[in-house]
């Protein structure tokens, strides 16, 4: 049977039928933008997955690795991880990814004991209580009269940031472990106050315009459980688009591995 709500890329294909969030913007930077750093990795989690496309995107960047990592993929809402369980067994690397149905609380009580992760990945649920996130935002077809699941997927009642930051300082290897995420602007200082009061350091920034002479639009981040000095935090910014309507050439180079039309 044909797929009819698929995203193809390069490697692979998302099925995005009834995960509450389709494949974005966001979630393809962040998969592309994560520090991969080349046979390092040997356990990695992605908080929320959604439809998998973070997780299958990482898989597909360690793939030549000595010894590739194992991708393990938390989604709360069933429907989403059932999709995500499904898009990885269709991909060319499903022996290293596993789909967990759980909220991120419950996992990571659960896997306190287990061995820690060298790199935490999430697109979360980002927009505090009060913000309409159709407002300049998401402009979506679906966000214009968004289903309940996905109100709760764009929101961080279901995953509020002082939860993410303690699951994270939980699950991260603190010796050169790493946590990646991409926020709004406005919430991501936010999010890099509070998860520097609790011992979670931003050491590499990504401010991202959709067009030159705009507005910071996202902030991609990485952190780790180690401070570093103000002066040696990486600091890069990367316009979409061109401000006449074409992608710019960092775009493109960032996403080439995985867009079919780069």
């Amino acid at each position: 049977m044909q797929k009819t709500n698929a995203f193809r890329f390069k490697q692979f294909t998302v099925t995005q039928e009834r995960a509450a969030m389709k494949v974005g913007t966001d979630g393809v930077l962040l998969g592309a933008w994560a520090a991969v750093a080349g046979g390092e990795l040997r356990r990695v989690l992605d908080i929320g997955t959604g439809t998998g496309v973070i997780a299958l995107m990482l898989a597909q960047r360690t793939a030549a690795d000595t010894a590739p990592c194992a991708i393990d993929a938390v989604e709360v809402d069933p429907a989403a991880a059932d999709e995500a369980a499904g898009n990885f067994a269709a991909s060319p690397w499903g022996d290293r990814l596993r789909a967990h149905t759980d909220s991120i609380q419950r996992y990571a009580a659960d896997y306190a004991a287990g061995e820690k992760y060298d790199l935490i990945v999430s697109n979360p649920p980002y927009f505090l209580a009060g913000t309409d996130f159709r407002r300049g935002f998401d402009t979506s077809a679906s966000a214009s009269q968004p289903s309940a699941a996905r109100v709760a997927a764009r929101h961080a009642e279901m995953l509020p940031y002082d939860n993410l930051i303690e699951t994270v300082t939980t699950l991260l290897q603190p010796d050169g472990g790493r946590f990646a995420a991409i926020f709004p602007y406005r919430e991501s200082g936010i999010f890099i106050a509070k998860a520097a009061a609790r011992g979670l350091f931003v050491h590499r920034l990504l401010e991202i315009h959709g067009a030159p002479r705009k507005p910071v639009k996202r902030v991609a981040v990485e952190c780790s459980l180690s401070r570093s000095p103000r002066e040696t935090i990486t600091r890069e910014t990367l316009c979409i688009e061109d401000g006449q309507g074409n992608f710019t050439e960092a775009y493109r180079l960032l996403t080439r591995d995985f867009y079919l039309k780069f």
